[in-house]
Parts: structure tokens; sequence; C-alpha cells
């Protein structure tokens, strides 16, 4: 056990703040290498060559699963109150405040590029309650088979919101009582839904085996709570044998197959021993903090750099070298839309509600509700 487990030095909550947010920056890299890799066979098909995966991975996908092992993790970190009166709505106004605005502006982007463009995407179902749902984040058919919202990449925003009212819910009792709660009504939620079929969007989704994903990162952020650390050989160990989980491509349920490797993964960052400061912690740091942006905007930076590569560059020379390109100028879009849009309006609104909170038109919000981490 000696040399497994290491006592937290002074600080290291702080330092995982630092690693959550490398771990956030890779996790974003990761789905933008998804949706490029789209648009690099796109290219790819334009010349007549075969399609295929970049790196020769399949699974860029999986930064989903680190965000919600993450998510959970952090959202036990963060709230301490569990049993307080008016926590659960100071929990859901910090969330609220974090998510919502910039989702709702592209959003409504996308509402307008479908009305400028309409056949810039498919959508088979009642046009206007499947707008006014994807506003509201609820799970709705975009087409047969495909349960997303108008603003793609937001079906992961589904989850989250569901996660975060039981969560509040879970809150309204002491924490050694709200967390087993939410545990097994999440447990029992999987187990409701295992045959579910997308064809019932709403009941998929609230019922859907990635909820226990959320339940790691919890399980994960109480271990780390109560001090849990890894010398750096077996955290080292921990995160290649997550990523040797993931490529060994099993078959069964999402939290099998990418869940625990995600576990694994951030299990073996978060309980290490603090890192030392460099360049490139600090600039994956920075991209952390854009992640949010990262996330929401890649798509359309994607889709840009596609029309224009395929207008102006088109040749099997310049082919290889657009998944970097696109993919810098994704992350590099998002880093000012962070610093100029995404951080700016996150920080008004919370001034907005402070200011309300001290006229007592509101519920105080806590000093932990800053958005830079959680």
């Amino acid at each position: 056990m000696s040399t497994s487990v290491v006592a937290p030095p002074a600080g290291s909550d702080a330092k995982v703040l630092v690693q959550i947010q490398w771990l956030r920056a890779v996790a974003a890299i990761t789905v933008v290498f998804h949706h490029a890799n789209f648009h690099w066979n796109g290219l790819r098909e334009a010349l007549d060559l075969p399609s295929a995966d970049f790196l020769g991975l399949h699974c860029w996908w999986f930064g989903i699963y680190i965000f919600f092992v993450i998510s959970g993790f952090l959202m036990v970190r963060a709230s301490p109150d569990f049993g307080v009166p008016g926590a659960p709505r100071r929990f859901l106004a910090r969330r609220m405040i974090r998510i919502v605005p910039l989702y709702w502006l592209l959003t409504t982007l996308s509402v307008i590029a479908v009305i400028l463009i309409p056949s810039s995407e498919v959508i088979e179902t009642g046009t206007l309650a499947y707008v006014v749902k994807s506003y509201l984040f609820i799970p709705t058919l975009r087409a047969a088979g495909d349960v997303r919202p108008i603003l793609g990449q937001g079906w992961t925003l589904n989850y989250e919101m569901f996660f975060y009212l039981c969560f509040a819910l879970a809150m309204l009792l002491p924490r050694r009582l709200g967390l087993p709660a939410l545990t097994a009504a999440f447990l029992a939620l999987a187990w409701i839904g295992r045959d579910a079929t997308v064809a019932t969007p709403i009941f998929y989704s609230v019922t859907d085996g990635l909820l226990v994903v959320f339940l790691f990162g919890c399980g994960l952020g109480l271990a780390h709570e109560k001090g849990l650390r890894l010398s750096w050989p077996i955290a080292l160990a921990t995160i290649v044998a997550g990523i040797a989980w993931l490529l060994a491509n099993l078959q069964g349920s999402a939290p099998w197959v990418a869940g625990v490797p995600a576990l694994l993964v951030v299990a073996g960052v978060t309980l290490r021993p603090p890192p030392r400061e460099t360049v490139a912690g600090r600039w994956f740091a920075a991209v952390g903090d854009a992640s949010y942006s990262l996330y929401l905007t890649h798509t359309f930076v994607l889709r840009g750099v596609f029309l224009v590569w395929k207008r102006l560059w088109l040749s099997a020379a310049t082919v290889p070298f657009f998944m970097l390109a696109s993919s810098l100028a994704a992350v590099l879009a998002s880093l000012l839309i962070y610093r100029y849009v995404e951080r700016p309006m996150t920080r008004a609104l919370l001034a907005r509600y402070r200011a309300m909170e001290t006229s007592g038109r509101l519920p105080a919000l806590a000093p932990a509700a800053e958005p830079r981490i959680a």
C-alpha cells in the first residue's frame, strides 16, 4: 500500500484544478478530432481516396466520457453544503449561469443558419417544437434514430442538465444520504432503461447507462476528498490501463466500454502528486479554461475550414494537413471566444445575480460558484 498511495500535500486541491483543466483540454481536443475526421474523409471522398481514421484511431469520441467523469468529480468536490437550506437553488443557479448563456447563443446561430440555408440540416420532426426543446435541454428526435438538438453536440448537455437536476435534489438531504440516494436512483434508472430505444427520446436519455459514468466521477471525487493519492508509477499505470482498456475495443455497455477507461484516466491524473508548472502545462490549462467554448463552437469552425479547403486547396498533397490545420483553427477560435464572449458574459451574469441577491430578491450565491473550474 505504501508504494501506491501517498498523502496529499498542502495546497493539492488547488493543484488538482489545474490537472482537471488539462483533462478538459485533452477531452475537448479529442472531440474536435472526432468531428474533423468526418470532414477529412469528405475531402478524401472528393479525391476518390478511401476513408480512414485519423492516426488509425476510431475512438476520438472518448473525450465525452472524460467530461462526464470530470463533471461528477467536480460536483462532489465543489458542493459541500448538502442539507443546507437554499443549497440546491444556489447549485442550480451557478450551473445555469455557467452552461446556458453560451449554449443559447450558439443554438440561436444554428437556428439562423437553418433559416438561411434550410438544406444545411435535415430535421424531420416538427421544426418549432424541435427548436424549443433544443433550447430547453429536452431530448428530442432530429430524425429517425438521431437524438440531437439543433446544435448537435448539445446532446451531452441534455445529460448534464438531468444530472444537475438530480444532484440538486440529492442536496436536499445530508450528504451521507444524498449521494447514496443519487447512486441508487441512477442505477435503478439504468436498469429500467436497459431495453429503451431512441424512439422514446426522453425516456431513453433519462434511463441511459451513461448516467452511471457520472457516478464514477462522484466516487472519484469522494476518494480525492478523503485524501487518496497515487504515487507517480501507480498513477501512470492507471492512465495506461485506461487507454489500453479503450483501445481493446471491448463489447458491452457504454459504462463498461468507455466509462471505466475514462475513470482510470481521470483517476490517474487527479490522484497523482501535484505537477510542476511548465509552459506546456500553462498552455493546456488555458485550453482547458476555454474547453466549453471549444466544445460548443468547434463544429462551426471545422465546417468553415472544410468549405474553404475544398474550394481552394483540395489536392492529395494538402489533405493530410487538414486535420491539424482545422483543429488548430478551432482551438484558436475558442480561445478568442472564451476571452471576449464566454468569460465576459458569465462574469456579467454573476455580477447581476449578486446584485439581485444583495437586494434580497434571489437566494445568496455561494463563493464557490466562480465559473472557471466547475
